[in-house]
This record gives C-alpha cells, sequence and structure tokens, in this order.
C-alpha cells in the first residue's frame, strides 16, 4: 500500500520502490509477489504509461493511461473495464520506470516482453470485455440462484 511518506519521498529523491494493494494491474502486476519502481515524471505522460496519481478523495491508485487528452487522461487497470475520466497532470504523482517479479527486474523501457505486453494490452482494450463476459455471466447467475434459495 502506497502511503503519504511515499509521495513525499519521491518528491525529494526522485524515485521510489514499492509494494502496492490491489487487483487493478493484474496480470501485469501481483499486489502479494510484486514491486514497482516509481520516478517522477519528466513530461507529460503517453497512452500505454503506467502512472501512480493521487484522486480528489486522497486515494492513491496505480493504473495505465487509455487515453491522453488535452488537459487530462484517461486510466484503465489493465485488470478493469471502466475507464476513469478526468486525471489532471497535477494529480500525477509519478510514472512506473520498472518493476520486480519476485527478484528479477523489468525494465519497461528496456525489456521486450513487456513492450510486446503493453502493445497487446493497449491495442485490444475491447478483449478484455470480452474475455471477462464469462466470468461476469457465471457470478450473475450465482447470484440468482443464492437469492431463490
Amino acid at each position: 500500500m502506497i502511503d503519504s511518506s511515499f509521495e513525499q519521498t519521491l518528491k525529494s529523491v526522485g524515485v521510489i520502490v514499492s509494494d502496492f494493494k490491489g487487483t487493478s494491474m493484474n496480470p501485469l502486476l501481483n499486489s502479494l509477489r510484486d514491486k514497482v519502481v516509481i520516478e517522477t515524471p519528466k513530461s507529460r505522460l503517453n497512452r500505454g504509461d503506467v502512472a501512480l496519481y493521487k484522486r480528489v478523495s486522497g486515494t492513491y491508485v496505480l493504473h495505465r493511461v487509455y487515453k491522453v487528452m488535452p488537459s487530462s487522461y484517461v486510466f484503465w487497470g489493465d485488470n478493469q473495464t471502466v475507464l476513469e475520466y478526468g486525471v489532471e497532470d497535477s494529480m500525477i504523482l509519478g510514472v512506473m520506470a520498472g518493476y520486480y517479479k519476485g527478484e528479477k527486474y523489468i525494465d519497461v523501457k528496456k525489456s521486450f516482453r513487456y513492450k510486446l505486453y503493453k502493445a497487446f494490452w493497449c491495442k485490444w482494450v475491447w478483449l478484455r470485455k470480452v474475455l471477462r463476459l464469462p466470468k461476469r455471466v457465471l457470478s450473475k447467475i450465482k447470484r440468482l440462484f443464492s437469492k431463490k434459495s
């Protein structure tokens, strides 16, 4: 879980290595195993970048840029089907420079496998909904039958 002390460290040092909590970036990142390396952004973000931002509510979020708008961004977690609009540059704290899969470090600028994953995941975003459809349908059927019993 990322907290405000990391925000101060990121501002002063320019980079942090942190674990995180949640499943929104699965299958790329697993919160029980992986750590992320976040650095201060040097320019505006690009489509496909994974960024750490702080919502108005104070919640820290690590998601991928889906769309770059003139004055904001649209974000989408790799394991989600709902877009988040209205994330402004002032809310962006850092951008993922790499991550640790267990003990192995993956640099997002150098890793061919990461670039392949990113290209696939960003280009075929509609496929997420299709792949998640059977799970959603089964979940609804389960809820329907559990209410009747």
